[in-house]
């Protein structure tokens, strides 16, 4: 079992604060005292995330007389169940320093820790113009990219001593698991964003020698969980697999496949969800004779207009190498594209309209989304639907981590990143073939059957035969 690291912190008005920090909790202490910008503290349940986090806070503003700091949840009675509340029945004496009307702790050596909260998405607005030096975000994939980034933006100092930091805990799940694991675990970043400010640091039940010491049955409870996605979500911190998640059959093992050559007899489909600031997802697919369906390439942009998109997702099915550049006889698209914009007095026009210049073949798609969202879980269920490694890496990003919907339990959360499982759904509405179908009798004479028989390649199926 850890050992127990001892931090001993600077007496303030006679109190001596003694805490004790696990080795895991330490090395997020070390990372905060290293200047390590955006470290991450968690991953699964019982690792000591909450304490750790405001303990640090704590040591932090007691290192640096003057300096200020941001704990932060989505919503306030989380805040105070979780923080406030533990906080003073740990250190009693420390509640006088609390202005509760102002939700700021004053500390005798002149640092401020203010408890924070943003249960909507525009509440961040509040700390628009304050600087903190420090700011804990607890349970960050609560919260959205945009609120994420937002409050980054309050991480700031004029104390050239200090090196602001702003850490994050949390678990897989919820409205932000995409771009949390896009940041942290599969460190997908952007150009703007530095690799060196974002580290990792996984936390597990295991490592809370406390929480072991004082409830042993608590591990067994968890093993004892009979959804086994669940179980590893909870147990080993499993990225992929989360309590809320909406596509629980997803295995990319399974769904991941060398890329090959696809025969000419295959037909090839188009899929588009349409966005200009938001990103537009086009994915490329054929269905083999099998009836399995493959994703064979995608395109996910933002921040282009109509012509911009049109004009690369022709390129890139044009230069796909496994296709021989043939297009889609269908692009099943979003419905919204329809919609005709005045460009001018005389003249208005759509999305679709530009893609159609293009000669991309659009067609509206169903946008049932329920009867949708079943229809691509039977296929992760029967094993119908496959894409190509190394050709999909948003799709398999943004796919797996959607949460369901509070409100509607048999849709997506529409809050998460959800462009590209729209394009797919959009598609798999119109291409996929129940597992259990059974074909139309046909009917006629000896020779009418015959000539009703489909003919099948040596080819078909998800292999084929080069001759």
């Amino acid at each position: 079992m850890p050992t127990r690291g001892r931090v001993h912190t600077e007496s303030i008005e006679d109190l001596e604060f003694n805490v004790a920090l696990q080795p895991k909790q330490f090395q997020l202490l070390e990372a905060v005292r290293n200047g390590v910008r955006y470290p991450f503290y968690g991953g699964a349940r019982g690792g000591g995330k909450s304490y750790a986090s405001r303990i640090i806070m704590l040591i932090m503003l007691m290192e640096n007389p003057g300096s200020t700091g941001l704990l932060i949840r989505r919503t306030f009675k989380q805040l105070d169940g979780n923080h406030i509340r533990p906080l003073f029945r740990q250190f009693p004496k420390i509640r006088n320093w609390y202005n509760k009307s102002e939700g700021v702790m004053y500390l005798p050596n002149g640092s401020e820790l203010m408890f924070g909260h943003a249960e909507h998405e525009d509440d961040v607005f509040n700390y628009q113009g304050q600087e903190f030096d420090f700011v804990a975000v607890e349970e960050v994939t609560q919260f959205t990219e945009f609120q994420w980034q937002y409050i980054s933006s309050s991480c700031r100092t004029s104390n050239k001593a200090i090196n602001p930091v702003m850490w994050a805990t949390g678990n897989p799940g919820g409205v932000g698991h995409a771009w949390s694991k896009r940041l942290w675990i599969d460190r997908m970043h952007e150009d703007a964003e530095d690799p060196e400010d974002y580290k990792f640091i996984s936390a597990k039940v295991f490592d809370n020698p406390a929480l072991m010491e004082a409830d042993p049955r608590y591990v067994q409870s968890l093993k004892n969980i009979k959804d086994e996605a669940l179980r590893r979500a909870y147990l080993n911190g499993d990225w992929d697999i989360y309590q809320g998640q909406f596509f629980t059959q997803w295995n990319r093992h399974k769904i991941l496949t060398k890329s090959f050559e696809i025969p000419a007899s295959w037909p090839l489909y188009g899929a588009l969800d349409y966005g200009e600031s938001a990103p537009t997802s086009f994915g490329l697919y054929t269905v083999d004779f099998d009836y399995n369906i493959y994703r064979l390439m995608g395109y996910y942009q933002g921040d282009r207009t109509a012509s911009q998109h049109a004009e690369e997702i022709v390129q890139r099915i044009s230069g796909f190498p496994y296709t021989s550049g043939r297009m889609p006889i269908m692009i099943y698209a979003d419905p919204s594209m329809w919609v005709k914009r005045r460009l001018t007095e005389q003249m208005t026009k759509s999305a679709a309209d530009v893609f159609t210049d293009f000669d991309l073949p659009i067609t509206r798609a169903n946008n049932d989304r329920v009867n949708g969202w079943r229809i691509c879980r039977d296929a992760l269920l029967h094993e119908k639907f496959y894409a190509f490694d190394g050709w999909n890496d948003d799709f398999m990003r943004t796919v797996p981590a959607l949460p369901r919907a509070d409100k509607n339990p048999e849709d997506v959360d529409t809050h998460a990143e959800d462009h590209a499982a729209d394009e797919w759904r959009y598609g798999m509405v119109h291409m996929y073939r129940h597992a259990e179908h059974k074909d139309d009798p046909i009917m006629g004479s000896g020779q009418d059957i015959l000539d009703a028989l489909p003919g099948k390649p040596a080819h078909s199926g998800r292999y084929h035969v080069l001759n």
